[in-house]
């Protein structure tokens, strides 16, 4: 006959079934990953960001020597036009680049009133497709071989940096790129094996990714609110589409690192 404390220790000594799981090392390891990821995607807004703008202020300036008919500059402006390394042409005459001068930099026209040049050259406005930039000056070279009186003006150290900038970007997405690959082949190969873990554990993998997802924003949200103010100044840094699709993945990878291994 079994001893009533040999019944209590034999209840005592059985597993108890939670239904939630509280994962503390799955949600750092989460949380660490989406703190990377979410500078990552700050990273690439701003450098983007800064890459648009670099590009959209490039122009080349092609000054016309001497007085040149009107209906020459038109035609040579419909050729400019045409080339595939061209992506606009916009030609202004003397009064209008005295106007442009007095807009930007009031006190230069008025130098140039004073000294008695009353009247500016004619020129062409380029701005310039993205691989147009890296060989510029072959491309002015031909250009300049091309139409005799007209002579260039622009920033080489601009142009450098438009370039250096766009590569930046497109190495660093496709470094983001092959990270989400990687991931997801991750995740599928652990979803390939069967388990036999309760799905409710699975659950609240996926919930503290999810949380985690959220802190890793919170923090961020820390950081950038001495700023200024946090609505105003975080449309600079990221966007809602990039923050669900976070969450979403970081849910995704909680899900299945509870599925890979005890946390």
């Amino acid at each position: 006959m079994a001893s009533p404390f040999a019944e209590e220790k034999t209840k005592e000594s059985k597993p108890q079934r939670h239904l939630f799981h509280l994962h503390r090392r799955l949600f750092l390891l989460v949380l660490a990953v989406a703190i990377l990821w979410q500078a990552l995607l700050l990273i690439d807004t701003r450098l983007n960001q800064y890459y648009e703008a670099l590009e959209s202020s490039f122009k080349i300036i092609l000054t016309i020597d001497g007085k040149t008919d009107n209906a020459v500059l038109a035609q040579i402006g419909e050729t400019l036009n045409q080339k595939k390394d061209i992506a606009a042409v916009k030609l202004y005459s003397s009064q209008d680049g005295l106007e442009v001068v007095r807009k930007q930099n009031p006190q230069l026209a008025q130098s140039l009133l004073l000294l008695g040049r009353n009247k500016m050259p004619a020129y062409f406005e380029l701005h310039l497709t993205p691989p147009a930039v890296r060989n510029v000056s072959a491309l002015l070279d031909n250009l300049t071989t091309e139409y005799k009186g007209l002579t260039p003006h622009y920033n080489a150290q601009h142009a450098q940096l438009v370039f250096i900038t766009g590569l930046c970007v497109k190495m660093l997405r496709m470094a983001m790129l092959l990270a989400v690959l990687t991931f997801l082949a991750f995740m599928f190969l652990v979803e390939a094996y069967p388990s036999r873990k309760n799905s409710s554990h699975f659950v609240s993998g996926m919930f503290s990714g999810v949380m985690a997802a959220l802190c890793a924003f919170a923090f961020f949200a820390i950081l950038i609110y001495p700023t200024g103010f946090l609505s105003d100044t975080i449309r600079f840094f990221t966007t809602p589409a990039r923050q669900v699709l976070l969450v979403v993945f970081c849910g995704l990878l909680g899900w299945t690192l509870s599925k890979w291994q005890k946390f």
